[in-house]
């Protein structure tokens, strides 16, 4: 971003985060902390209805990606209910009749409906035999060339689809449903449709049975199973984009071969694979804010010394602030990502596709790991659904499987560095340096991407074929994704500090996250660099004296750090995060 850019983008954000400030204040998003899972998941269309009246028009913030990225954020930490509705809502089925029906007319009813809230937008992607196997959907999408029209059928079990939120009986629902299209017997390949599932009456279209699902115990949401029964939909209802047509003559005509028309038909999923990513950090970093509130006033038994805050004992330090240098490098990465995808127009994506496949993986199951050792260092509190941070536990583990499993990604992207696809970096164009740590960690992800290439190449075994050499390499190409990861995350904090003025605050905390990331980088792959001859038997049996030592430079910019996350008040209102006291806050609750 350019120098004269930078005001006007810090003037942007300061007025975002006012207009979210004041839009979460509403009464609809304060905790409720009796209500039932079930009572929650349907609350969280109350939210997005609230969502729709304080920030207006749902194309104009599903097209406004830095302000719909802040929506993903907020709600991730003050209404998870309502986070994990709105990628179906805006980033899978109001943006893909934006994207696929750019320039049509007769979809305005269902984009008038999209827009006002009025309807509740879903996608139906997986089916209960298919999860990320998306080519081997079943449910078929038969055109009827007399009619011209689809029949949309679930051929059998294993093509329900398994498992939007549908279930509320009361929410109109408009569908975007992935099928194979079938035209005269000949399979074209899987296509989006779209379908009102459900009308202001609750009533179900023709053809469809829902049936609710359980209540999970991680996240409230009304999941269901869904089949489809020779369901009618009109022609304006396939959404083809440019992907493919049907002439007058029931003729199907395509310039692309069937996977690249169903990943030109489904590319929003990249947008909301980063949406949700950085909303699970957001609640990372929520949860580290609470948890450090909480720490420093825990007293807890010390030996000579009678009590301590708990913030003072080594063990929680140290599980406390590596979670604080981790979380800001993910931070980082995410902002990294958001700015290259809202510069980008829609065609531009693509490019970026591999830094959204190698950013959810790795930042969600930080997030997941940073929250869980929240979780443990507070203890009994931290079980607490009022303390919140269970229920990102929770979030997070819908985000790590939602919009492509972390492992399925991890493999994708894999394959695609190993292949020799471009990769956007953070100091692409900059002339950052890279400290001695960091080269490590981009030299650990060239040996891996290396390796594997070389592994894939050598020549087939007998009776061997190309799954079973990309099979035995799988663990190696989920260690390749997870090493770019990182390195991609730590090169973001070098670029932030480079940024900084040398002889200032901001440098010393900046240089303090670095030196502790990168020191808790290095002892966590101790035995792969050490194997790799990388790092010498002396200088990893120093690395926790380092570690501590850059523990201690970074305690006392904690708070500097916390400033920089600009989290929402509302938080304070956990009992363990409150400013009177935690002992106060729950005793006022006994009074």
């Amino acid at each position: 971003m350019s120098e004269s850019r930078v005001p006007v983008a810090e003037s942007n954000a300061r007025e975002r985060e006012s207009r979210f400030a004041r839009l979460f204040a509403a009464e609809v998003f304060r905790q409720r902390e009796h209500q039932t899972l079930g009572e929650r998941a349907r609350h969280a269309y109350r939210q997005l209805q609230e969502v729709h009246r304080g920030l207006g028009s749902g194309k104009a913030i599903a097209q406004d990606l830095p302000s719909l990225f802040a929506l993903f954020e907020w709600s991730a930490m003050l209404a998870p209910e309502l986070f994990l509705v709105l990628s179906g809502h805006f980033n899978l089925t109001l943006n893909a009749l934006l994207s696929l029906g750019r320039g049509r007319t007769d979809l305005e009813d269902y984009l008038r409906e999209l827009d006002s809230g009025d309807s509740v937008g879903v996608f139906l992607l997986t089916e209960l035999g298919y999860g990320s196997t998306v080519f081997s959907l079943e449910t078929e999408a038969e055109y009827d060339h007399d009619r011209r029209g689809f029949w949309l059928t679930t051929p059998r079990d294993a093509a329900l689809k398994f498992m939007p939120n549908v279930g509320a009986e009361d929410v109109p629902k408009l569908v975007v449903i992935a099928a194979r299209l079938k035209v005269a017997g000949e399979d074209q390949g899987v296509f989006p449709f779209i379908l009102r599932l459900r009308g202001k009456d609750g009533g179900l279209h023709q053809g469809v049975r829902v049936v609710p699902q359980p209540e999970r115990p991680l996240y409230a949401m009304d999941n269901a199973m869904i089949g489809f029964d020779r369901v009618w939909l009109s022609f304006r209802d396939w959404l083809p984009g440019d992907a493919g047509s049907i002439s007058e003559q029931g003729v199907f005509h395509s310039d692309y071969g069937r996977r690249e028309r169903f990943r030109r038909t489904i590319e929003m999923l990249q947008t909301g694979r980063v949406a949700l990513s950085c909303g699970a950090v957001a609640s990372a970093r929520a949860s580290l804010s609470i948890a450090l509130s909480y720490a420093r006033q825990r007293r807890v038994a010390v030996p000579d010394r009678g009590t301590a805050a708990m913030l003072e004992c080594w063990n929680v330090q140290h599980d406390l602030l590596i979670g604080l240098a981790r979380i800001q490098a993910c931070t980082l990465f995410g902002r990294f990502v958001q700015e290259r995808f809202s510069e980008e127009g829609d065609e531009e994506r693509e490019r970026l596709s591999l830094l959204a496949m190698l950013l959810k993986p790795y930042i969600s199951r930080t997030a997941f790991e940073i929250i869980q050792t929240c979780r443990e260092r507070c203890g009994a509190q931290g079980m607490f659904g009022v303390n919140r941070i269970p229920e990102y536990l929770g979030t997070c583990q819908a985000v790590m499987t939602a919009e492509g499993e972390n492992q399925v990604l991890q493999l994708t992207a894999a394959r695609r560095l190993v292949m020799g696809e471009h990769l956007w970096t953070p100091s692409e164009g900059t002339d950052a340096a890279r400290t001695e740590g960091s080269s490590l960690f981009a030299e650990r992800a060239r040996r891996l991407r290396t390796r594997i290439a070389q592994g894939l190449e050598a020549p087939l075994g007998p009776g061997e074929d190309r799954f079973e050499r990309w099979n035995a390499w799988s663990t190696e190409a989920i260690a390749l994704a997870e090493a770019q990861g990182e390195a991609l995350a730590l090169e973001c904090l070098q670029v932030a500090l480079r940024a900084k003025v040398p002889s200032s605050e901001g440098f010393r905390t900046a240089s303090a996250v670095l030196r502790v990331f990168v020191a808790d980088g290095l002892r966590r792959h101790a035995g792969w660099f050490q194997s790799e001859g990388l790092l010498g038997a002396e200088e990893a049996r120093r690395l926790d004296v380092e570690l501590r030592e850059a523990c201690v430079e970074l305690l006392p910019h904690v708070p500097r750090v916390l400033e920089s996350f600009a989290l929402p008040e509302a938080l304070r209102e956990a009992p363990i995060a409150a400013p009177e006291g935690y002992v106060e806050a729950w005793a006022r609750r006994f009074r």
